[in-house]
């Protein structure tokens, strides 16, 4: 724990330290982005996004199992991103990559995520493993492994595709570039200034994101300390080590 100053309810309070996903030193207006590691502590970053491998052996999963699996898989595909508008953002950035087309036969109709590896051999909807095919596609391939669909060449462009998803979705959601300039913080997400325009003042908009769109009161993390409570943490932390 932490003894730190929460600026939205202008006081101090306590905050457990692995639940702080960044601060500000009041002394200097520097940004934290691990306090854990400031304290000396074990950070509590998550390391960088790598493509996850399977085992890729039949899964024997009943249609009730697979479904309630997809649809898992897809909330935490994009829970990452907290807020709804900057999920919108990643998938427009994901279906872009892919040129929005299907990838194995060019169509732009009914597009879906698929996975990579089958859910049958084992694959997950995680980054890494998703490949936008439209509706037919998807059905004709089916459980079948991608070395199984795909040409030689197909498969060489998909490795330098899947690669490029990681970066979509290794993201920290940064709660004070979110609570300062909101609109700012989108376009640098890469979001076109027409769509930011739109979240912003179109209150009929599924993604508004104006000052009345919700409480972020409820959901921030962000405080401020000072260095005087970094050293006090740090000397009782020698304290118990001796």
């Amino acid at each position: 724990m932490i003894r730190a100053h929460c600026y939205l309810r202008g006081e101090e309070r306590s905050f457990v330290v692995t639940r702080i996903e960044s601060a500000v030193l009041l002394d200097t207006g520097e940004i934290i982005d691990d306090v854990a590691e400031l304290l000396g502590l074990p950070s509590t970053k998550p390391p960088p996004l790598t493509r996850q491998r399977f085992l890729e052996s039949p899964r024997r999963l009943s249609t009730e199992e697979a479904q309630r699996q997809r649809k898992k898989d897809k909330a935490d595909l994009f829970r990452r991103f907290k807020a709804p508008v900057i999920a919108e953002i990643a998938k427009r950035r994901l279906f872009d990559l892919f040129d929005r087309r299907c990838f194995h036969c060019g169509t732009t109709f009914r597009l879906q995520l698929d996975h990579h590896v089958p859910q049958y051999l084992g694959g997950r909807l995680v980054p890494g493993n998703v490949v936008i095919l439209c509706a037919n596609c998807n059905s004709d391939k089916r459980d079948r492994h991608p070395n199984e669909f795909y040409s030689h060449e197909q498969l060489q462009a998909l490795e330098k595709l899947l690669n490029a998803e990681l970066e979509i979705f290794d993201f920290q959601f940064d709660w004070i570039r979110w609570n300062g300039h909101r609109d700012q913080y989108l376009l640098a997400l890469g979001a076109s200034p027409e769509f930011v325009r739109e979240v912003m003042t179109d209150e009929t908009s599924p993604f508004f994101s104006g000052p009345r769109a919700e409480s972020d009161s409820e959901h921030n993390l962000v405080i401020s300390i000072t260095l005087d409570d970094v050293l006090r943490a740090s000397d009782r932390g020698n304290k118990l080590d001796e």
